[in-house]
This record gives C-alpha cells, structure tokens and sequence, in this order.
C-alpha cells in the first residue's frame, strides 16, 4: 500500500504573459489563465496541495510585470484553486 502522506512532486508556479505556468518536478505542464484550469492541471499531474512541495517566483508577486492586471491576479487565482484542492 502506498504511503499517501510521503511528498511526491515538486511545483513550481510562476506568472508569465498572463498565466500561470505550472511546472512539476523540473518539467513544464502548462500555462493556465483560471483558478478552474489550475485545479485541472493538479488533478491531472497528482498534485496534492496538502503534502506535496509548491513553491511561486517572485514574478506572482509582481504579477502586474507579467501582463496581469494587477499583482494580486495571479495570487488569487492560485489561493481560488487551493480553496477547491484542499
């Protein structure tokens, strides 16, 4: 039986030409524009909110740089999926 709490991926969010890109243990899963899309992206790739190592750049901060409309975009369509994942 496997361990269900044992980390198994790592994530990386990261904001660039108004989306989400999404990147799993070093490899690019995709680029996604809504918290709906993300938490598709999660399922599809076992992503586990809970357990598993999810980091964001700097550039979801300044999100606005990015092509987002301000720097809070990216954050709250990444806290809106999390909401739903967790």
């Amino acid at each position: 039986m496997q361990n269900t709490t044992t980390k198994t991926n790592n994530v990386f969010l990261n904001a660039a030409d108004a989306a989400i890109v999404v990147t799993v243990n070093n490899v690019q899963v995709a680029a996604v524009y809504t918290a709906d899309a993300l938490i598709k992206v999660f399922l599809q790739h076992n992503i586990n909110v809970n357990i598993d190592t999810i980091m964001c750049s700097s550039s979801i901060d300044f999100a606005e740089e990015e092509g987002f409309d301000t720097d809070s975009c990216a954050h709250n369509i990444i806290d809106e999926a999390f909401d739903v994942l967790s």
